[in-house]
């Protein structure tokens, strides 16, 4: 976790706080809007507002920065670490790991990757698994000793693991997988609440910050400029 407190030190001493979000289509997600990413930085540049009581130190120093790719394995992630140091991020949120059995990357290289992506980052790193898919599936069968040996490695100062892959379940499914494709229901991509309960998940878990993703929604429905949470 990361206070507040902690990103007004970063704010004030170097004038910015950079976030790069990596992974998958699942954190990519730029079909979605509000998107987890977009909400994720609402919030923060919110709560950082009200603790340091000077907008413009939070809203032009809170950059973030999407670095997640369609289709993306962690072999992918990895061969792309250096272009994510470019921007020198303060914190890195990766979201992905589904796309490796699909593409033959077994367990053992799942965490090997894992640790290597890890070691390339220079800043503060939060590994999240993957989000289930939508219904009982034999891809969530597939994909679940996966999603347990991601959350086996060892974290540190620099390193916090989410273990969203389960949290996730409880969630009201049913209502986050209603994307529609030509063949039928997308139950792969969280739609709009169901990235909103994706960034609850993450405000709450890496920044201490409570948030309500129905809430949230149905003001931004209703068109709210600024909707709370």
């Amino acid at each position: 976790m990361i206070t507040l407190q902690e990103i007004s030190d970063i704010l004030k001493s170097k004038g910015k706080f950079r976030i790069v979000f990596t992974g998958d289509s699942i954190t990519s997600c730029e079909w979605v809007h509000p998107n987890w990413r977009e909400i994720v930085e609402y919030v923060l540049k919110e709560e950082m507002t009200k603790f340091l009581g000077d907008w413009k130190r939070s809203e032009w120093g809170i950059r973030g920065f999407n670095f997640a790719y369609d289709g993306a394995t962690t072999k992918d992630i990895l061969d792309r670490a250096n272009e994510i140091n470019l921007v020198d991020p303060d914190l890195v949120i990766c979201l992905m790991g589904s796309n490796d059995p699909t593409f033959n990357i077994n367990i053992s290289k799942h965490v090997e990757n894992i640790n290597k992506i890890i070691e390339s980052l220079r800043a503060k790193v939060v590994w999240c698994n993957s989000t289930p898919v939508g219904i009982d599936s034999p891809k969530n069968e597939e994909y679940r000793p996966y999603a347990k040996a991601s959350m086996e490695i060892s974290e540190n100062q620099n390193l916090q693991f989410i273990d969203i892959f389960n949290i996730y379940k409880d969630f009201p499914l049913e209502k986050l997988f209603t994307f529609k494709e030509d063949d039928g229901p997308d139950l792969t991509h969280p739609n709009q609440l169901g990235n909103a309960y994706i960034a609850k998940v993450i405000l709450k878990k890496v920044f201490g910050i409570s948030f309500d993703p129905e809430k949230y929604w149905k003001e931004t429905l209703a068109g709210e400029k600024y909707p709370q949470y």
